[in-house]
């Protein structure tokens, strides 16, 4: 027999394959979560949690975080670099507020701010004050380094529920950005920044930042800036990740068939009972997984008809499968059938 090269073998069950290859090992991850180097307050989810996020494509990552790499001088330049990451480094009030006092008997808001983290992130008290006032359209003083907020009103409720809004507000850098440090990649040599939240249209926006590179661990960001094509290989990435993370070795082709599934239709879709797996064309392979009473009812009620083509409805009625042996139909000419009758008739 002639010998032919195949990516896969014709009737393999690469479904079932991919399943058992990313399913055996996930078994097998501890609950483990490590710390990203530099970044204050960040522990990154890993091991079976993360597994458990991505599958289930939750709509924000638990510990989002991104990856910025720069161009031109920025890439070698450590003070460039610097600088493009005071643009990107998200400053909150309360970030850089000592203490924050309501006064209810005349209806103002006291912040007091901290000299320091003011004079380490390059801001004054008058423009912590005027970026309040545009931010949310009140009136904002100042005294020795004091923002001082009149409310208007002497409603407890209304004035702590308005101090809370404004230890909230981004006074600098790019919204839900979150901290940004600088990171050296050892074999290039170049400066990159890690934050620890993620918004990666608002870093976009930077000069300095090189937007063809720019990466973050939300699946649903990636989609909602690059496509569906960036969300199916930032769901094979993150998979490989998780599970080298915890020393399994899984091959890449088994993660990009369940993320080719995950985003075929063109969205991302989660492989539960309200994804891929309660989607699924058969009656028995909707049935078998959850929910078996409703999508029983449901296809009686309308009349559905079930082709048996999947494997998981063949395997539920004790039918042959069509992979492996199963794709093959063995087919015996009359005269060679009447000889084989003719033989056991002796018998």
């Amino acid at each position: 027999m002639a010998k032919r090269n195949f990516f896969v073998i014709p009737g393999e069950p690469v479904g079932v394959i991919a399943a058992q290859s990313i399913g055996e090992p996930g078994t097998q991850m501890v609950l483990r979560s490590f710390h990203y180097a530099g970044v204050a307050s960040s522990i990154a989810t890993s091991g079976l949690p993360r597994l458990v996020e991505i599958v289930d494509t939750r709509k924000k990552p638990a510990t989002p975080f991104s990856y910025v790499y720069l161009k031109g001088k920025a890439a070698k330049d450590f003070e460039t670099a610097e600088q493009i990451v005071k643009k990107i480094n998200e400053v909150k009030v309360n970030d850089i507020a000592k203490r924050v006092l309501e006064n209810f008997s005349k209806g103002t808001i006291l912040i007091r701010l901290d000299d320091q983290k003011l004079e380490a992130n390059e801001l004054t008290t008058k423009a912590v004050a005027s970026k309040i006032e545009k931010l949310i359209k009140i009136e904002a003083g100042t005294s020795e380094h004091t923002v001082i907020i009149k409310t208007h009103t002497k409603s407890a409720k209304q004035i702590r529920a308005l101090a809370v809004q404004i230890g909230k507000l981004t006074i600098n850098g790019i919204e839900n950005a979150g901290r940004a440090v600088i990171k050296q990649d050892k074999a290039t040599e170049e400066f990159y920044i890690v934050t620890n939240n993620s918004n990666i249209l608002g870093i976009m926006t930077i000069d300095g930042v090189d937007t063809g590179r720019i990466y973050t661990n939300d699946i649903f960001e990636m989609y909602r800036v690059f496509g569906v094509e960036a969300a199916r290989n930032t769901v094979a990435k993150e998979l490989d990740t998780v599970l080298r993370e915890q020393g399994i070795n899984v091959d890449q082709r088994h993660l990009f068939i369940l993320a080719d599934a995950m985003t075929s239709s063109g969205a991302i879709k989660n492989v539960g009972r309200r994804g891929l797996s309660g989607e699924k064309e058969s009656i028995f392979a909707r049935a078998a997984y959850e929910e078996t009473v409703k999508h029983l009812i449901n296809a009686a009620a309308f009349g559905e008809k079930d082709d048996m083509l999947g494997v998981t409805e063949n395997v539920l009625i004790g039918k042959q499968i069509g992979l492996g042996t199963g794709t093959v139909t063995l087919a015996i000419k009359k005269e060679d059938l009447s000889k084989i009758s003719e033989k056991k008739a002796k018998k």
